[in-house]
Parts: C-alpha cells; sequence; structure tokens
C-alpha cells in the first residue's frame, strides 16, 4: 500500500492539482492488463495473475499483493511482446497509491473550504484527515467556523455568538462521500476503523478528528488531552460516527453512531482505558452534560468570568447546538 501525504495549511486544494499520480494513467494500465486477459496470445500462465490484479486494482492492499506477483511472473517474459514490456512500464502503478491530505480546521471548515468541497464532490478517490482544534490553532487561536458557540477565542472575546459548521453532515449530502468523526482518546477502535474504512473506500472521504489544543485551556493541562476527548464524547459536546455510502448501497444504514458511554464505574465499554481517568478533574465520569465538560476548559469558563450573563445565554444555546447536532444524526441512522 503506497500514501500520498498533502500537509495543508491555509492554502485550497485545488482540484487540479497533481496528487502525486496520474487517475488516467492509473485506467490505462486497468484497460492494458484487461486487453491482454481478452487476448488470446497471451500466455496461458499469465491469465491468473492478471486476472486477479485487475479483480483488486481499487483496494490499497490487495492491488499491491497481487501487483507485486504480476511483475514477478511478467519480468522472464518481458521481451517475448511489446505488452508484456509496455505493462512492465507502469509497474509502479499496480499498487494504489492513496493521496492522503492532512489540514486543520481554519483550512477545511473556513478559508480552503472552497478548495476541499471541491475536491470532495469530485468523485475522485482522494481522502482527508482534518485536526479539528476547533480554532486557528498555529497562528494564535483565532475563531474559525469549526469554533462552537460561546467559546471565547481571538475576534470573539465576549464569546461566538452562533453555532459550529457542521462540516461532516454537509459532506454527507453529496451521497457518495465516506465520512467520519473520531476522538482517540475516546474510542481507538473507532478511530482505526474509521481510518482503514477510509482507505479502504473507492471514493473521496474525510475523516474529521478532534484535537484538544494548547488554545483550549485545558484547566487539568494539555497532558489531560486524551481524557479530555473522552470526556468530550461522554456529554454530547464531540460525535463519533461512521457514513459508508457503500453500506447503503447494500441496504444497510449508512450511518453508524459510535458514540457509546461507558459505565459509572468508568470501566472504559466505549474502547477507551479506565487507566486514563485523572483525580484532577472536579466531577467524576461519566460526563452528563456539555456544561460539565466545558466549564474544566478555559475558553468556555473565560466567559462566565468576562460575562456571566452573556454565559448564561450562550451555554444553553450551545447544549441545544450540540443535541441538535445529535438528533440529526440519529435521524440519519435510522434511514437504509
Amino acid at each position: 500500500m503506497q500514501r500520498i501525504l498533502l500537509k495543508l495549511s491555509g492554502e485550497a486544494l485545488a482540484g487540479d492539482k497533481k496528487t502525486g499520480f496520474d487517475e488516467a494513467t492509473v485506467r490505462d494500465v486497468a484497460m492494458q492488463v484487461r486487453e491482454l486477459i481478452d487476448s488470446p496470445d497471451t500466455l496461458p500462465y499469465l491469465k491468473q495473475p492478471l486476472e486477479a490484479w485487475y479483480s483488486a486494482k481499487d483496494d490499497p492492499e490487495l492491488s499491491a499483493a497481487t501487483g507485486g506477483q504480476l511483475r514477478a511472473m511478467l519480468e522472464p517474459v518481458r521481451d517475448l511482446s511489446p505488452a508484456y514490456a509496455a505493462l512492465l512500464e507502469e509497474a509502479d502503478l499496480f499498487g494504489r497509491k492513496t493521496v492522503w491530505a492532512i489540514g486543520g480546521d481554519g483550512w477545511a471548515y473556513d478559508i480552503g473550504f472552497a478548495g476541499l468541497d471541491h475536491v470532495l464532490s469530485s468523485g475522485e478517490p482522494v481522502k482527508v484527515l482534518v485536526m479539528d482544534t476547533e480554532c486557528y490553532s498555529n497562528t494564535g487561536g483565532q475563531t474559525s467556523k469549526a469554533t462552537p458557540r460561546s467559546a471565547v477565542a481571538k475576534y470573539n472575546p465576549d464569546g461566538k455568538r452562533v453555532a459550529k459548521k457542521e462540516l461532516g453532515r454537509m459532506m454527507m449530502t453529496y451521497g457518495n462521500v465516506y465520512v467520519a468523526s473520531v476522538a482517540l482518546g475516546a474510542n481507538y477502535q473507532q478511530t482505526i476503523d474509521a481510518l482503514a474504512e477510509a482507505e479502504r473506500y473507492p471514493g473521496p472521504a474525510i475523516v474529521i478528528a478532534y484535537c484538544p489544543c494548547l488554545n483550549h485551556g485545558i484547566r487539568p493541562g494539555l497532558g489531560h488531552s486524551i481524557v479530555e476527548q473522552r470526556r468530550a464524547v461522554e456529554a454530547g459536546y464531540w460525535p463519533l460516527y461512521r457514513y459508508n455510502p457503500q453500506a447503503a448501497a447494500e441496504g444497510r444504514p449508512a450511518l453508524t453512531i459510535d458514540s457509546v458511554i461507558p459505565g459509572a464505574d468508568n470501566s472504559g465499554a466505549n474502547g477507551s482505558s479506565p487507566l486514563t481517568e485523572s483525580p484532577r478533574y472536579p466531577d467524576p465520569e461519566p460526563v452528563s452534560t456539555v456544561e460539565q465538560f466545558a466549564m474544566n476548559e478555559d475558553r468556555y469558563a473565560d466567559l462566565s468570568m468576562i460575562d456571566p450573563t452573556e454565559a448564561g445565554i450562550l451555554r444553553p444555546q450551545l447544549q441545544a447546538d450540540c443535541n441538535r447536532n445529535r438528533e440529526a444524526l440519529e435521524h440519519l441512522a435510522k434511514k437504509p
């Protein structure tokens, strides 16, 4: 399996930008293989490896394995046919290359959104990993469209007044984009599953990862970011889900909601470990409300000191935003 990584910060991802390989050339290789399979002049013992690769050509792992076998069997007979030699010239493309674009929420939700939307709507198998810190972390913590309501950030010192853009649900509307929302500290296995499914999915995919950062002002310390991710999921602040259009094509619900809350004993039933719990939090897990989660972060707690009245207005609205998103996801999860 081969991956091409593009690190994106601010600039748009242009739809016609070279992403490390030419998709048209890959299609030409598949055509060459198909012609050899159908040709009566092809050596009989080459038919099986040619058919094996052709069947696996869209799978990143299987295409590499079958491509290696095909290459090994073509090498000794390279000079017997110009078609064999021509195909071997393109052997580097036997293994399906996966393009992963990695960027932050300022790029994905905000100033680079037009490029992101253009690429994901193209149908090309480009994969995107969004590191969502809910602000412009690398330029000082400015507000982005990923910043939730009531959070204090640069440009919104008195709390953001509008809800966070729900990028995941927006991308689901295309119907052919794989979409996942993950938080490593909340559920390791779900994160692994989402990345593996996105990699295998034959079309465009986006994985949005919750990433606590310095600008959040986590009161027990940034070293508790794993715990903070789990508490965000417990509180219903951050959802875990996987939207796979292939499931819908098979008659199953396309959306799977993975945000399982651990038991009262913090047993880690959602895939996290009880070893990561911390006595530095004033309230025990599981966290049941967004308020409980938010008040352990300066970006939310500061508003209560700056303007208690405004905090009293905006914080319930933040809870309502999270509830509305959860209800929308649950509605989608019921649809085949």
